[in-house]
């Protein structure tokens, strides 16, 4: 059922970015680490939405069978139909079996990452490899997969005088060694964005905690009071319960936390799925839901299958999804273009999706305002240079031919005297972004240089770049808009 709806559904927007990732496979990327890439790779040779999608499909099917076998023997035999009908009848579980997305291979590894952990309390063969292996998967997909791991080993303290428990970090350690090096390279560019650089606005009780207590509910469906009161009334004093209710918990107070700085999305709160799962699992027979378990599921498994329906058949929907009409827009936006590479502005999504369904060459030109990406670092900006290319603005859906496209690169500034570097030409002038506390920009000034094209020190600007608590540098070439060089904000 999965690899035909992979088949027959339009790539998501995000989707197609980490396509684009797995055209250039590398170490790390700028958004996310690299296992999204490694997801999306067999699209090289199957270049389809379900060569794209088949790594996860399979993944998914494995992350199920790991579940299943992390039960216990009594539980497996007596709630075997039960665990399928709940498992299928989660809302992301569903969406997650065909999906390419970060969070794809954080359920797999967190899948694996608890099968190992019951392996290794029970002393089984191998456990060590197997935790291992999950620690650095969950790295590898989602920096938030840590929770888990820092959740398990404040279940267990023991586990910090226990050598095979540091055999496997060291494994895992290793393992992750080539994306530690990619970051350490690329000025940890990556950790810098999520955790200080990405556009926030000031705290509101809807749309921040208010949302992410919709999540948190939304995330189990029909059977999420059924889940919390398993997570409470979990036996506390065996190993491996205590594990999957510390792993469920610390993963949902973590985010309950962090919705008074930021808003929540329901996929953050995936790793909690598996072990709050077996929990429910392991005590279901022992509540008052069980004797509603089938309608509840049934309920559930219908308004998904709708869902699925919708998805793939936008006659039929009465709301325009994000999937519908993707590659015939594509296919419209091609006949406009009247140059070898499309630049899109401010939309790295749209770049990708271009690309995806034309096989045309597109790059997303990101402007003052924006946020870096992984197309700032593309090579084949380089190559642009002198060439014409086609920008387009898909918010107003208009496209301007550039006849000579002239390349600056991304930079890394530390304060103001690393602008002064800058060489600029003639033909180019330089921009500051000033930016408020939650990093969105309020204003732009220009920065004053000499006649002879010198940029000049900071105390010659404007008094309102020097008194900046922040600002990010842009560059503008000509009559193209200003482009955004600089990868993180500083302080001038």
């Amino acid at each position: 059922m999965n690899a035909i709806q992979a088949a027959f559904t339009d790539l998501l927007q995000d989707e197609a970015y980490y396509w684009y990732y797995a055209q250039q496979l590398n170490w790390g990327y700028f958004d996310h680490p690299p296992f999204v890439a490694l997801l999306a790779i067999v699209s090289r040779f199957f270049q389809n939405e379900l060569g794209v999608r088949v790594m996860s499909i399979v993944l998914s099917l494995a992350s199920y069978v790991l579940v299943f076998l992390s039960l216990k023997e009594q539980t497996k035999q007596k709630q075997q139909f039960n665990f399928w009908l709940i498992l299928l009848s989660l809302p992301l579980i569903n969406l997650y079996g065909f999906l390419t997305l970060p969070d794809t291979g954080t359920l797999f590894f967190a899948s694996l990452f608890i099968y190992g952990y019951k392996a290794f309390l029970d002393e089984k063969p191998r456990a060590v490899l197997l935790l291992g292996l999950a620690m650095a998967g969950l790295m590898y997909s989602k920096y938030t997969g840590v929770l888990l791991i820092l959740s398990t080993i404040a279940s267990n303290l023991s586990l910090i005088q226990n050598r095979k428990a540091w055999l496997a970090v060291g494994i895992s350690l290793a393992l992750f060694a080539p994306h530690l090096g990619w970051l350490y390279t690329h000025d940890f560019i990556t950790l810098k964005f999520h955790f200080s650089e990405r556009p926030n606005h000031a705290y509101d009780v809807v749309n921040f905690t208010g949302l992410y207590l919709v999540n948190t509910i939304a995330l189990f469906g029909f059977f999420a009071y059924a889940v919390f009161k398993a997570l409470i009334q979990a036996p506390k004093q065996e190993k491996f319960s205590r594990g999957l209710v510390f792993m469920t918990a610390g993963v949902l107070l973590f985010f309950f936390l962090s919705s008074f700085e930021k808003k929540s999305q329901m996929q953050w709160l995936l790793p909690a799925c598996y072990p709050a799962l077996i929990l429910l699992l392991e005590r279901i027979n022992k509540t008052s839901i069980y004797a509603f378990v089938k309608p509840l599921a049934l309920m559930s498994l219908l308004l998904l299958l709708g869902l699925r329906v919708l998805i793939v058949a936008p006659q039929w929907s009465p709301i325009k999804l994000e999937t519908h009409g993707v590659s015939e827009w594509a296919k419209e936006v091609a006949a406009q273009v009247n140059t070898p590479v499309a630049a899109f502005k401010d939309s790295y999504q749209k770049a990708s999706l271009y690309s995806f369904y034309t096989g045309k060459p597109a790059l997303s030109f990101n402007t003052l305002g924006y946020r870096p990406n992984a197309y700032d670092f593309d090579v084949r900006w380089r190559a642009l240079e002198g060439e014409p290319l086609t920008l387009i603005d898909h918010k107003k859906n208009t496209f301007k031919r550039i006849e000579r496209f002239q390349h600056v690169g991304v930079q890394y500034f530390e304060d103001f005297n690393d602008v002064l570097k800058l060489q600029l030409s003639s033909s180019q002038t330089l921009y500051a972004a000033i930016l408020d506390a939650y990093k969105n920009p309020i204003t732009v000034v220009r920065i004053k240089t000499a006649p002879t094209g010198e940029i000049l020190e900071l105390s010659a600007q404007e008094e309102t770049l020097k008194g900046a608590t922040s600002i990010r540098i842009g560059i503008q070439n000509e009559d193209h808009p200003i482009r955004l060089i600089s990868l993180t904000s500083f302080h001038p």
